[in-house]
């Protein structure tokens, strides 16, 4: 990769040899010359940066702190250039991701196919499970990027983007909840027949914190870690199942399920996108998270309105 400046290499070479000749030989200059690029940063500083010793050269306390500043700011052009280069020649990238179970069946198929509609060249690799495991592999970087619920995030791992969610209420469409105004109440809910998901699922451990009678009321009618189980026996029975809009949203277009949101302020979440802290996100990943980001946005928009239209 390029340099960003001939001072900035002279400066860094001497640095790493202890030594202007050392330098000179490494870069394919003349002594004369590496030792000028050096001067003239020195008078741009403002001090000198090295202690002349008859054996050579060592920085010393301000050229410590420029040359840590020096090769930062050569890494960050080293990074852009590369997403530059990769932007304009339209390289073959990958992606590299982990999302929960239910992304991975409902909304990321789609996300993937528009993506690579337009950039056939990137391929996927997408592993799923829970909150918890997703973080984790960040973390150790089994996945570059996780997507999940929101949650507080372990050392080393950054939340970098979000999306709105919304926990509702998910019926046949001719149940009586589904007749309702446009919002409804948790606590109006529970004298029906439930179908829950299991007690170590994040969406049933949400419910349980905006109404602790959940847990006083004995076993749902189902229990399950499916939630396309949830979906199917809600759809033949009197039944209700408490999902998110992109876990249900092609039952709702078909007609074959109903969904309602719920008032209580707990019910309004948020999907995150997760990585390693300082992390560089490549161009092919950066298509991938916009995707993925505006088909969660377009989703929760669309059933937002539709509650305030109701």
């Amino acid at each position: 990769m390029p340099a960003i400046s001939q001072a900035f290499r002279c400066f860094d070479e001497v640095a790493r040899r202890g030594s202007v000749r050392k330098a000179a030989e490494t870069l394919h200059l003349t002594p004369a010359a590496v030792n000028q690029q050096v001067l003239n940063f020195e008078q741009l500083v403002g001090v000198p940066l090295f202690d002349r010793l008859p054996r050579g050269m060592q920085l010393n306390s301000a050229g410590e702190i420029m040359i840590a500043a020096v090769r930062r700011s050569q890494r960050d052009f080293d990074s852009a250039l590369s997403q530059v280069e990769d932007l304009r020649a339209l390289r073959r990238g990958h992606v590299n991701a982990g999302v929960s179970h239910s992304t991975a069946e409902y909304l990321l198929p789609g996300v993937i196919q528009s993506v690579q509609r337009s950039h056939p060249g990137i391929t996927f690799s997408v592993r799923s499970g829970n909150g918890e495991a997703l973080l984790r592999w960040v973390a150790n970087g089994e996945v570059d990027v996780a997507y999940c619920l929101r949650r507080q995030p372990p050392p080393g791992v950054e939340e970098v983007r979000a999306v709105p969610q919304h926990l509702g209420v998910v019926t046949a469409p001719g149940h009586p909840l589904a007749q309702g105004g446009a919002l409804v109440r948790l606590r109006d809910c529970l004298e029906h027949p439930l179908v829950m998901m299991s007690p170590d699922m994040e969406l049933r451990t949400v419910l349980e914190r905006i109404e602790p009678r959940f847990a006083r009321l004995g076993r749902p009618l189902v229990e399950t870690g499916s939630v396309p189980m949830v979906r199917q026996l809600v759809a033949g029975s009197q039944a209700i199942g408490f999902l998110i809009p992109e876990n249900v949203d092609a039952d709702v277009r078909a007609g074959t399920l109903a969904w309602r949101g719920l008032e209580d302020a707990g019910a309004h979440l948020h999907s995150c996108v997760y990585q390693r802290a300082g992390h560089t996100t490549s161009v092919a990943m950066g298509l991938f998270l916009a995707e993925l980001e505006a088909a969660g946005n377009d989703i929760h928009a669309r059933y937002e309105a539709g509650a305030a239209a109701r």
